[in-house]
């Protein structure tokens, strides 16, 4: 571990040697062990240093010759005396009450040589040197009673308060004062066991168990029992578990007793398991093999130890070494029905080990047992895959996360190599490891926050994947704002969002998932905003990228990583009004999510405010719902240049235009889109840009949840208004002349029926359906004909109808793939009405340009021809066409008339 004696160390001990011969064997000697440090930075772990240290001498003295009972104490830095041992003698009728350091928490001491430090004691100075130590005691404590809750109480000093009246009158900022009071109990243990004669600790070890309340277990749940042998366990040993002599693994005589309570408890619950973890002295950087393998050895002699007295519980073994920085013992803890012969039973105890730690602890034993867990390789060469045979290196990582949940991760990859050959392939290789191997972990149920680092070979480590303890997870103190004003609130509000948010989430590349490892900062969001439940919140998505380098895809990532974050705090109970914004790299913060409480200010600039409409006429009604649109919409929509995609820019126009739509639900509207241009510039590209764009708005307002029909329409440049949308209730006159009247065919006869549906859907075709050149993909600017055809055949359920695809060409032009790429668009048709609520029977054919239609689609009503087939139905009274200049009918033409030409 470092600690060595130094020359003059080794010149004291052998004056203590020889001191010592001038004393009775029967005399114990104490051995203090110190290191460096202030008092207010003891520690567990300095405490363990002391105590090698002492150990160290105690071995010296033991090769020596001293026969001499030896007891060791490790004091860490509480005297802040430096590296050294100092050496008393106890009387065996009147043994003292050294005082054990308090545990305060600090990082881990420097190595150094051990400098003895030796009171030389002589008999006829006995008087003068117990004086002097008792004037070094009332120093460093007040007096206490010398009370021993592990064994039979001793008589209390009637001048000295209880512990529940101490415990009532110590002042909360005497800390040092009660951890040395709680510690000299501990320490009364250990000078009571070698005081005390054989017969008073058979006749303790007789009362200790007649004590131990064994409960009544046939009437207990599973997780009652569960609960009642871990306590149980709490109460038949002591907080430091069963203690074992330097580099061994044998029980201590002394010990044997607490085996035998162990097994009085067990035997009570039968179908119960244990586990024992053992541990050795050191630091947890200094664990090794050696120490492991002691470590699994004394926790193996305990078992042993229980099966000897006919313990049959199942029983788990697990050695840390010093990774806990426990020191030599070994702990007891109860575990479930089966769960000791589970398959990763030694890993999944870990938890159990790690409580008490103070956060230096927590992190020098994490990261020691991550170095532990990935020793293994897991990976091949050249490869981000992990190999199969390091599953359990995986689950062992993972299980030493979940010990430690509160802690964020440093995870780096590392790629074969010298630091002089490390480029970027080697850096890209290291990250996508580093990545994996965190999406393996996460995949076993780890929720730690991970930040992954590919390092390539610039550290020359090889090929390996390292993890690291960053910064741990602390709860948000959030203060009683009762009283406070709403400007205050909405402050604190907003500086405990940005706490919580500091860490970040760890969104992946061109991802807005919420990664497992941000569920913390979720956790935490949701926390302070339940706790403001009235308070409206921004939620501001950003992405990575500079200012200038702006454009709508990094706006749309950073909305949608805005609304994934609103909806997982919705997962956890969140009800505040959250507004969400995709910032894209606008304002240069990188992959980060903000959330701002709003101002009654800023909600007004955001937010449309709709007056109550309750009296007015229908007619004002329909003005108010026109000056609201026109409100909404006042200002142009940024559409990219020959973009139809809506910016997250226009997203709260879409909100505040749902807003007013659901307020006044039963208005027809037209959505118009408009593009760049002069009217006299305005072509068909114009017309059908505009009306993806009014499409587009549609769909973005249908989704914030507006119920009103809405009507798009295209209008290029026409109006010259620019790159803009409107909307309006529709004129009456315009829906009425666009409208589809359906007439009632109760009573009609089956082809008469048919008849009437010929003609509306000849109706409904009148403005046609197109496609894009040489594709089967509907062009926008007919959905509302769509509409129109699904709202026939909806009224027509029971009619069969034939769909036949036309292309472009004259009949003696017909070919194959003519006749394919019609077939194709007779069954996109299809599947748009069924997308449209359309059930009614649909027999697709492919026509080519046979009939020289142009590219069309006809429809008319079918029969079934019983052999999976169809044929027409013929009108009663059917409509003829004309051809065109071109010798080719219209599709409307032909939608009533061409059925005799097909079918005769």
């Amino acid at each position: 571990s470092g600690i060595a004696l130094a020359r003059e160390g080794l010149d004291d001990l052998q004056k203590a040697v020889d001191a010592l011969r001038a004393f009775p064997s029967t005399w114990t000697v104490l051995l203090e062990g110190h290191c460096p440090g202030l008092p207010e930075e003891n520690n567990e772990i300095r405490e363990s240093v002391g105590e090698e240290a002492a150990d160290l001498c105690k071995e010296q003295l033991q090769l020596s010759g001293v026969t001499h009972a030896i007891v060791c104490a490790g004091l860490g830095s509480r005297d802040g005396l430096g590296m050294r041992v100092r050496m008393s003698l106890v009387e065996p009728e009147k043994p003292p009450s050294p005082v054990v350091a308090p545990r305060d928490m600090s990082p881990d001491p420097p190595h150094a040589d051990v400098v003895t430090e030796v009171d030389e004691v002589k008999p006829e100075e006995e008087q003068q040197e117990e004086k002097r130590k008792e004037e070094h005691r009332e120093k460093l404590v007040d007096p206490v009673p010398d009370f021993d809750p592990e064994v039979v109480p001793a008589a209390m000093d009637p001048a000295q308060p209880q512990d529940e009246d101490r415990a009532k009158d110590e002042p909360p900022d005497k800390p040092v004062e009660l951890a040395k009071r709680e510690s000299q109990e501990k320490w009364n243990v250990l000078l009571d066991s070698v005081a005390q004669p054989a017969e008073k600790k058979e006749a303790q070890v007789d009362a200790e168990v007649d004590d131990l309340p064994i409960p009544d277990t046939s009437k207990m749940s599973p997780g009652e029992q569960l609960a009642a042998l871990e306590e149980l366990l709490l109460r038949a040993l002591p907080p430091t578990g069963i203690n074992f002599d330097a580099n061994h693994a044998d029980i201590m005589e002394k010990n044997k007793h607490m085996i035998h309570r162990l097994s009085v408890v067990l035997q009570a619950f039968p179908d119960l398991g244990i586990q024992c973890a053992g541990h050795a002295k050191g630091r947890p950087g200094d664990n090794n093999l050696a120490k492991r393998a002691l470590s699994q050895d004394r926790a193996r002699s305990v078992q042993d130890a229980l099966r000897a007295e006919g313990v049959e519980n199942g029983i788990v073994c697990i050695g840390f070494g010093s990774a806990l920085g426990r020191g030599n013992c070994v702990r007891v803890h109860a575990l479930a029905a089966g769960e000791a012969e589970s398959e990763d039973a030694e890993l999944r105890i870990l938890g159990w080990n790690t409580g008490s730690l103070s956060p230096e602890q927590e992190r020098a034993s994490l990261n020691q047992l991550l170095k532990e867990a990935l020793e293994t390789g897991s990976f091949e060469p050249n490869k981000a895959n992990i190999r199969p045979e390091a599953a359990l290196v995986v689950r062992r990582t993972a299980w030493v996360l979940k010990a430690f949940p509160n802690w964020a991760i440093r995870c780096e990859g590392h790629a074969k190599g010298q630091p002089p050959d490390d480029n970027e392939a080697k850096h890209h290789l290291s990250q996508v490891r580093a990545e994996s191997f965190r999406a393996a972990v996460e995949a076993q149920g780890v929720t730690n926050s991970i930040s992954c680092f590919g390092l390539g070979c610039s550290q020359g480590m090889g090929m390996k994947v390292l993890m690291f303890a960053a910064d741990q997870e602390r709860d948000i103190e959030i203060p009683d704002t009762s009283g406070w004003s709403e400007e205050q609130r909405r402050a604190e509000l907003t500086r405990l969002l940005a706490m919580a948010l500091e860490r970040g989430v760890d969104f992946e590349p061109n991802k807005h998932d919420i990664p497992p490892s941000a569920l913390g900062v979720i956790r935490s969001v949701a926390q302070i905003l339940k706790a403001f439940p009235d308070a409206v919140v921004r939620c501001e998505g950003h992405a990575k990228g500079k200012p200038q380098d702006n454009n709508d895809a990094k706006r749309r990532l950073s909305q949608a990583r805005a609304e994934a974050v609103r909806a997982a705090v919705r997962l956890e109970g969140v009800k505040n009004n959250i507004m969400c914004i995709g910032e894209g790299s606008s304002q240069g913060r990188g992959t980060v999510v903000r959330m701002v409480a709003m101002s009654p200010e800023e909600l007004k600039a955001q937010d449309i405010l709709i007056p109550d409409a309750t009296g007015m006429s229908n007619e004002e009604k329909e003005s108010l719902v026109n000056s609201l649109l026109e409100k909404a919409l006042n200002t142009n929509i940024d559409f990219e240049p020959n973009s139809h995609a809506v910016p997250m820019s226009a997203m709260q126009a879409a909100r505040n235009v749902a807003l007013i739509l659901k307020a006044f639900p039963s208005f027809l509207i037209r959505c118009e889109g408009h593009a760049k241009g002069q009217p006299q510039e305005n072509n068909s590209a114009k017309t059908k840009l505009s009306h993806l764009r009014a499409e587009a708005f549609k769909a973005a307002v249908r989704s914030e949840g507006a119920p009103a029909e809405i009507r798009c329409k295209g209008r290029g440049s026409e109006l010259g208004l620019g790159v803009r949308v409107r909307m309006f209730v529709l004129d009456p006159s315009e829906a009425a002349r666009d409208f589809i009247e359906i007439p009632t065919t109760d009573g009609l006869s089956k082809e008469a029926r048919a008849t009437v549906l010929n003609e509306c859907l000849a109706k409904a075709l009148t403005k046609g359906i197109t496609f894009e050149p040489n594709s089967i993909e509907i062009e926008a600017t007919v959905s509302e004909t769509i509409l129109d055809i699904s709202r026939v055949l909806k009224s027509f359920s029971e009619v069969a109808v034939r769909i036949e695809g036309h292309t472009k060409g004259k009949p003696a032009d017909n070919n194959g793939a003519k006749m394919r790429l019609s077939q194709a668009r007779a069954e996109a048709v299809k599947t748009a009405l069924e997308k449209a609520g359309v059930q009614n029977q649909m027999h697709c054919y492919g026509q080519g340009c046979s009939h020289g239609l142009g590219m069309c689609v006809r429809m008319i009503a079918a029969e079934d021809s019983g052999d999976g087939g169809d044929v027409a139905v013929r009108a009663e009274t059917p409509a003829t066409a004309s051809p065109g200049p071109d010798g080719t009918l219209s599709a409307a033409a032909a939608a009533a008339a061409a059925a005799d030409a097909d079918f005769d």
